[in-house]
């Protein structure tokens, strides 16, 4: 039995909209590249300006029993997927060759960046929330991000962040840090480098 398929499902539909969605994905590991891993989707945007880049995705069928530990082993399986390429032989071939510029938990636990949050976290435990929002804010520098509904405004929206930087949300599209984020120099010791320069087939 499948038990992440609906959530694959209820995914793909949030994104249908401004993404070309494909599941169970090969993709060639970007250090240990004679490896595959295999993401549970793959986005890639609609939109012509950003159609160099591809995002994947990690899904769960969490619960209110989660702890740390899990989400933390959740988190690093989606940076195997970061700069990691999409294979010929996958469901996305024809954007085979095509790298990963960032990863997203789905769903996840609610981001609390100032400490324990209000509202009831379905998805961790209570006293894990300080541990699973420092596991998401380390993520942010790995381009591992979260995906999840927002229910503030009038018509809830769906939207991918890295940390508490929005990348992209339902019906306004890519934000612009978020572009900066996937697609901007990082880090590499002390120095910065435009990293998609420096691999081949991303560009």
């Amino acid at each position: 039995m499948d038990i992440e398929q609906a959530r694959r499902e209820e995914l793909m539909n949030a994104l249908a909209d401004d993404f070309w969605c494909f599941e169970e994905v090969n993709l060639r590991h970007a250090t240990f590249n004679r490896h595959l891993v295999r993401a549970d989707v793959v986005a890639v945007p609609k939109d012509t300006r950003l159609e160099r880049f591809a995002i994947a995705f990690e899904v769960k069928e969490p619960d209110k029993s989660w702890h740390y530990a899990k989400w933390a082993q959740a988190a690093r399986q989606a940076y195997d997927y970061v700069f990691a390429r999409i294979e010929d032989s996958s469901s996305a071939s024809v954007f085979a060759g095509r790298r990963i510029s960032g990863a997203f938990l789905y769903p996840a636990p609610i981001y609390y960046p100032e400490g324990k949050g209000r509202s009831p976290n379905q998805y961790c435990r209570d006293d894990n929330e300080e541990l699973t929002t420092g596991i998401l804010h380390l993520g942010l520098h790995l381009r591992v991000g979260w995906a999840a509904w927002d229910f503030k405004p009038r018509e809830p929206r769906f939207e991918l962040r890295f940390g508490p930087n929005p990348v992209w949300r339902q019906r306004i599209g890519f934000q612009k840090q978020g572009i900066n984020l996937l697609s901007g120099s990082r880090p590499l010791g002390s120095r910065r480098i435009d990293f998609a320069s420096e691999l081949d087939g991303f560009c």
